[in-house]
């Protein structure tokens, strides 16, 4: 019943703040900027996925941003060098696809790695991480993107689905949004209806009761991380296909606001407990308030306040919520 609840209050605010917007300017309310909302919500969404699983097991990755930059980086770089009239852009494509994929669990197995083999708590194993998965993608790149030489087929997730045009703005549904949706779909059965699932709840849990009880809690941690890197880097692919540049600059402020809309979502930050439902609540109400403050000429720091006062009664209810479970 609790779950049910702070999933409920994500969604409330998620209704207060579209009402509020949709009053406050008829841009907000246009159907045009509606679908433009969800297109950018794939970014965050697809690595909030993987940080909803991290979190429920009393972890955190601070390195998706870094390997959001780093993977389709690679994976562009290798395309543009062997790419050529002779060459099958399919298959150097889901070649690219392989070679992201395969950087972004690189890095999420060496953060696992870290975390359950050298015991490094998970703050500072990735805060290190990102630091070098970062300087890695300034190294590699001296700085420079790649925008030519990427085959269309790899950037697919930034091509049209459908097209809404309201007065003079158009608006495109993308691939992307079938992407995070499949992502989520996919997600949720793991979390709900699998033994893996149920293994990511109790060592979040507990973990030593986890443990005694026979998982390999040392595994299943180490997959999670592997998957969230996974998930980083098909976020960055989702940026570069936006953009059309893999850029060393890419997925910055990431990791912020995937833990923001995971904890609005109702995850809670202490682990064991934790949704895909409300995380996409969480995503939804981070785009919608940073669109609805655009639109009413918010300046971006005042939205960095207004997303970390959030970020802080968020955690803050959780830690209220904690304290009281502990009291009764």
């Amino acid at each position: 019943m609790r779950d049910i609840w702070r999933n409920a209050g994500a969604y409330i605010a998620l209704l207060i703040v579209t009402l509020v917007f949709a009053v406050l300017t008829p841009e907000f309310r246009q159907p045009s900027n509606l679908l433009n909302v969800l297109d950018q919500s794939v970014r965050i969404g697809v690595v909030a996925v993987g940080m909803t699983a991290i979190i429920i097991t009393g972890g955190i990755d601070l390195s998706v941003g870094s390997i959001a930059a780093l993977a389709p980086f690679v994976a562009a770089s290798y395309m543009a060098a062997h790419g050529g009239p002779h060459s099958n852009p399919i298959a150097l494509a889901l070649l690219g696809l392989l070679i992201t994929a395969g950087v972004g669990a690189l890095c999420g197995a060496v953060s696992g790695a870290t975390i359950t083999k050298a015991y490094l708590p998970p703050f500072i194993a990735t805060l290190g991480m990102m630091s070098v998965v970062r300087g890695l993608a300034y190294i590699l790149s001296k700085g420079t993107g790649v925008n030519e030489g990427i085959p269309a087929a790899y950037t697919i997730t930034g091509q049209s689905l459908i097209s809404v045009r309201t007065g003079a703005a158009t608006a495109t549904l993308t691939w992307a949004v079938v992407l995070m949706a499949a992502i989520f779909v996919v997600g949720h059965v793991i979390l709900t209806r699998t033994a893996i699932g149920r293994a990511i709840f109790a060592i979040g849990g507990n973990e030593t009761a986890a443990r005694l009880s026979g998982l390999n809690v040392d595994r299943i941690k180490l997959g999670v991380y592997v998957a969230g890197g996974v998930l980083a880097a098909l976020s960055g692919l989702v940026e570069t296909a936006s953009v059309g540049v893999a850029a060393p600059q890419a997925g910055s402020d990431l990791e912020l606001d995937a833990i923001a809309a995971v904890v609005i979502g109702g995850t809670s930050l202490f682990g064991g407990r934790g949704s895909l439902a409300g995380t996409f609540a969480g995503v939804l109400l981070m785009r919608l308030i940073r669109n609805g403050l655009n639109l009413v000429n918010v300046d971006s720091n005042w939205q960095r306040v207004a997303i970390g006062s959030i970020i802080m009664a968020a955690v803050g209810f959780d830690e209220i919520q904690k304290r009281r479970g502990l009291k009764a």
